[in-house]
């Protein structure tokens, strides 16, 4: 049986958690965590009136072409590892993805543990991210002096840092929108350290201050980990790069994490430094109708009409022909045809291929290139066309 987690069984809820990750916690700890869980976002899936495995439904939301959409994030997936490969988890899933539907979460995102298993059930990998780890020696050199100031703020200063994160969040796909119990929760409590601010002078003869940069990081053994970079324009890029360099007497070495489209490299005078590339994440879409209704296709692009013939084992609502009609200003509908009726026009692919499309993590003719999207090149040029070149990125985790 699948139900709703009780507030009473929370800690049966903890119980199963422990027994999953092998993690242990204390009564204080067990106390502080009960007094926080809002059971009513856990899906339980019960055997012999004994919770088995379980998962959780965040409801978050993110920007998508700038828009904040409704998001389903599933997290606390676990189960019992005597009870592992019966199959409950994905009925979780399976019923996870109804219930998101019901409540308007049009898109769903997930950390995995194995992007195997929940592209079984139509996630499908959403982004790359690139950490650079160099010596201190080899931070960008500012050639012009930034007209602002940076100022070591305090960690609850939350206010000033959403101003320029909100606006940065919005040039990618799949930024979390984020409120002061996000900050204060999940920011601040897993990115200890400090953070320091770079304010931009206002208005001409104002004397204002404006943030536009700012900086999440810590210092220890000589070596500084920077947890968030964001700036909004070059200025506050260059004055937060001249904060990291004046550390270089107590820091050597230093790491941090930015976009793939980040220009970093470029920066530099000598740009061999360490850089990785990790996965990060998986999206879906979970309602192809409502998802459409709210995503901005390119500007200019319409009049036009686009087909996909979609696939989607376990949401059978996705399923099927869908003709979307976009208009000039980028709106569009979606709507389902007949079968047969898509022509020669139309392009196919599974939910998991539409989902990392149209959240810009991979291009149509990249995905067509890969046998991924079916459709005659004009077809797939004709979604090329039609989506904004906006990349995915999340600097969040749940």
């Amino acid at each position: 049986m699948i139900r709703t987690i009780r507030q009473e069984e929370a800690r049966q809820s903890l119980e199963l958690t422990q027994a999953a990750f092998a993690v242990r916690f204390s009564d204080n700890d067990m106390q502080e965590r009960i007094a926080k869980m809002n059971m009513e976002q856990f899906l339980g899936f019960y055997t012999d009136d004994r919770l088995a495995a379980q998962l959780a439904i965040l409801p978050l939301r993110i920007y998508v072409q700038g828009e904040a959409f409704e998001m389903g994030g599933i997290a606390h997936v676990a189960s019992y590892p005597e009870l592992r490969r019966q199959g409950m988890v994905g009925k979780l899933l399976v019923r996870s993805l109804e219930t998101m539907r019901e409540k308007g979460q049009a898109v769903s995102m997930l950390n995995p543990f194995s992007y195997g298993f929940y592209r079984k059930y139509g996630w499908e990998y959403f982004s790359a991210h690139n950490v650079y780890t160099f010596e201190m020696s080899a931070v960008p050199k500012v050639s012009a002096v930034p007209s602002g100031v940076v100022k070591r703020s305090q960690a609850g200063d939350w206010k000033q840092a959403d101003l320029v994160y909100d606006a940065y969040a919005k040039r990618y796909n799949g930024m979390l929108k984020r409120d002061e119990n996000w900050w204060q929760r999940h920011v601040f409590n897993r990115k200890l350290g400090s953070m320091a601010i770079y304010y931009a002078p206002g208005d001409a003869g104002s004397g204002s201050l404006e943030p536009k940069g700012y900086m999440l990081y810590d210092i220890k053994d000589r070596f500084m980990s920077i947890h968030e970079f964001v700036y909004l324009d070059m200025d506050s890029r260059n004055g937060l790069w001249q904060f990291i360099g004046n550390h270089d007497s107590v820091a050597s070495k230093l790491k941090f994490t930015a976009p793939a489209d980040d220009p970093f490299l470029y920066a530099l005078s000598e740009p061999k430094v360490q850089q990785e590339v990790f996965a990060n994440f998986m999206v879906r879409i979970v309602d192809t109708a409502a998802f459409v209704k709210q995503y901005r296709f390119a500007s200019k692009v319409g009049p036009v009409s686009l087909t996909v013939r979609l696939h989607d084992e376990h949401a059978p609502w996705n399923s099927g022909i869908w003709r979307i009609d976009v208009c000039e200003d980028g709106t569009g509908t979606a709507v389902k045809e007949e079968t047969g009726a898509e022509g020669t026009d139309a392009a196919g692919c599974t939910i998991q291929t539409f989902s990392t499309m149209m959240i810009g993590c991979q291009r149509p003719v990249q995905l067509a290139a890969q046998g991924k999207l079916e459709g005659s090149m004009e077809a797939v040029a004709a979604w090329e066309q039609a989506l904004p070149r906006r990349i995915s990125f999340m600097t969040d985790f749940f």
